[in-house]
């Protein structure tokens, strides 16, 4: 009985991904929904899996790699939120430190149709990405579709994916500010927080804004008083003072991944 419940997973996820494979990587786009009602969002994703010893890019991808994007081609009045991006992790390919996926990714998009909509609606989209090991990279696309009708909710076999995948999305810290300053090609961070449980030196640290922190050397808070302080190269690409940053944290010490964000005065 288990091996056949295994082969009809392997089947159907063969049938899911089968038109869609290029780059060492296969793609394809799932909605939480087989329905839609006029005007109201509909939360999809776009699910990509890496070959096994490559691995795709992050919305920074550090100083190599491409990060991946979406053209869509959608009915009249339809619109498409921003791909959201989970956590990444760090690589280093041939020398060159970056940020990105191995194995199973999942993009979050959320698609909105117009209050005249109606009937059955076929949505299209072409995602590029580039996938990368230690000895080569490989650019990859896949032509998307998605068959949604206009009806009642009606959850799709996917719906505890997609919910899963928005838990992994950093969502924008309350309580938490970061304060940043330069000083001899280094930047000197610094965080406060009132959260009881909030710690850093137990989390890693991504930054979001691409060329301003050297991707090379991670990023370490520890702890300084009555707040948190880390002191990182500034990227070498990034030769005017610094405007903005925004860093990701994940791990133990924050309940669920957030991102915070520094503005220059």
């Amino acid at each position: 009985m288990i091996a056949r419940s295994v082969l009809m997973i392997s089947a159907v996820s063969s049938m899911a991904f089968a038109a869609e494979r290029s780059g060492q990587a296969r793609a394809d786009w799932i909605s939480s929904s087989t329905s839609f009602q006029p005007g109201k969002p509909v939360q999809t994703a776009i699910r990509m899996v890496v070959d096994p010893g490559w691995h795709t890019y992050w919305s920074n991808p550090g100083e190599a790699g491409m990060k991946p994007k979406v053209t869509w081609d959608l009915p009249e009045g339809w619109s498409a939120g921003e791909m959201l991006f989970p956590v990444p992790r760090h690589f280093s390919t041939g020398g060159l430190a970056g940020y990105g996926y191995e194995g199973m990714v999942i993009f979050p998009v959320t698609l909105t149709p117009p209050a005249s909509a109606t009937g059955k609606m076929e949505l299209k989209g072409k995602i590029s990405w580039l996938s990368c090991n230690d000895d080569s990279c490989v650019p990859g696309s896949a032509e998307l579709k998605l068959v949604i009708h206009e009806g009642p909710p009606a959850d799709s076999e996917s719906v505890d994916v997609v919910a899963k995948a928005l838990t992994k999305i950093p969502k924008p810290a309350d309580r938490v500010t970061l304060k940043v300053s330069e000083n001899d090609g280094q930047l000197q961070l610094s965080l406060v927080s009132d959260r009881p449980s909030f710690d850093p030196s137990a989390c890693e640290i991504f930054p979001v804004t691409p060329q301003a922190v050297d991707p090379a050397n991670p990023i370490r808070f520890e702890k300084d008083g009555s707040s948190w302080s880390a002191v990182v190269a500034k990227n070498e690409y990034a030769t005017a003072p610094l405007r903005r940053l925004t860093l990701v944290i994940a791990g133990k010490g924050v309940a669920e991944p957030i991102e915070v964000t520094w503005n220059a005065k």
